[in-house]
């Protein structure tokens, strides 16, 4: 057995291949490897190119001398590390890009779906800096017109459909039961379906008359401004108001509920719950009752919330199986799953959203499933819009009825 206690460790410097080469050579290798790039530039956008990398190595150069003569330091300017910071920098300025239309244009085409940020083993969350492009995009006015339609609607009606939001209002006092926009105009049956589970299952739900926006639909299309912030604060205290638990329907208006109202000071006090999480819970204390079985084979989707903000992957399948299906997967699912598209971006790009609902279609028909089964009213609308012949898409909170 080794003796521990008595090992003599020799520690010394990790081994070393040395040459000749000093910091000025290894500097101006690099500008040698700029020059390139920045001779296209001046061939593409013009001399300003050059007249911008010019004033950048001088400022660069001279700041540099300025700070070292200040604090009476040794002079380094010949290293070249300074020249090559402003050669950088001057490649990098904002001005040699734009924000058009275009490039709004392309802010707006992707979903929000976190996907990439799943996928990426350094977690760079690439969401976040869409959602501050589009802040710029809107302030620039090269946002989509689409785009600006739908943030017209919201400001003049509360919502995106730009209607005014029907009224599910009820009085209850075990939970406040939070419909949101899409299933309150567009999926009513879905928040109806849920509203007669919870009081199948004995639980006195209360929904507001007046239920304001979350901020969830203007903050996928302009960012996290100041406005959505308002709408998150007078969202917040309407329901913090009530004193109850908050059951949410739409997983997208329980993940700004969860993940940024805390962060803006207005975190609900009774805590938040998903409706899938609290139905599964119901079925699980036995207050709600299992159907028998439908010998139909479903596939349960993943909605992007659900799976990448709330890794919440058993209840909407425990919901299934009470509901009577045989489960198998898709071959993308929980924090894999692909996006079927969202209500928000299915207003100002439809053809896109129908196709990539049609995507996500083609991999249930891979299977031997013959359901689409889904429990967010989001996931919900974008599957409807392209129904293959001989396949069902299931509410499973209407099947568990």
């Amino acid at each position: 057995m080794t003796d521990y206690k008595n090992l003599k460790l020799r520690a010394s410097s990790n081994p070393h291949i040395r040459n000749g080469e000093d910091t000025r050579g290894l500097m101006l290798d690099v500008i040698i490897a700029l020059m390139p790039a920045l001779l296209f530039g001046v061939w593409h956008f013009g001399v300003r190119v050059a007249i911008s990398a010019v004033v950048s190595v001088a400022s660069a150069i001279f700041f540099e001398w300025l700070y070292r003569k200040l604090l009476h330091k040794p002079q380094m300017i010949g290293d070249l590390s300074a020249a090559v910071t402003g050669l950088l920098l001057s490649m990098v300025n904002k001005k040699a890009q734009e924000f058009d239309k275009d490039m709004g244009q392309a802010m707006y085409e992707c979903l929000l779906c976190d996907a990439c940020t799943n996928d990426c083993a350094t977690g760079y969350q690439p969401p976040l800096f869409i959602r501050e492009a589009r802040t710029e995009a809107v302030v620039s006015e090269v946002a989509p017109e689409s785009v600006m339609n739908l943030i017209e609607n919201v400001e003049t009606t509360g919502n995106i459909y730009g209607v005014e939001k029907p009224s599910y209002g009820q009085d209850g006092t075990d939970v406040l039961v939070y419909i949101g926009e899409v299933a309150a105009i567009k999926v009513p049956e879905m928040a109806k379906h849920l509203l007669a589970l919870l009081a199948k299952a004995g639980v006195s739900a209360k929904v507001l008359a007046n239920e304001p926006a979350s901020g969830v639909m203007l903050g996928d299309l302009m960012g996290y401004t100041e406005e959505v912030r308002k709408q998150a604060e007078v969202c917040a205290k309407a329901l913090n108001e009530t004193k109850l638990p908050v059951v949410v329907l739409d997983s997208y208006d329980a993940e700004i509920m969860t993940q940024k109202y805390p962060e803006w000071g207005c975190e609900i006090t009774a805590g938040v719950t998903t409706a899938t999480a609290f139905v599964a819970k119901l079925l699980e204390e036995k207050k709600l009752a299992a159907k028998a079985a439908l010998g139909t084979l479903g596939a349960c989707h993943d909605d992007d919330r659900l799976a990448r903000t709330f890794h919440e992957f058993a209840p909407v399948r425990s919901i299934a199986k009470a509901a009577g299906y045989e489960l198998t997967e898709m071959f993308n699912h929980e924090k894999l799953a692909k996006s079927c598209g969202t209500a928000v971006a299915y207003g100002y790009m439809p053809e896109l959203v129908t196709r990539i609902a049609g995507g996500r279609w083609d991999d249930l028909t891979r299977t031997d499933a013959k359901a689409m089964l889904v429990a967010c009213p989001e996931t919900w609308l974008c599957f409807s819009l392209c129904v293959p012949e001989g396949y069902q898409l299931v509410d499973l909170f209407g099947a568990l009825l």
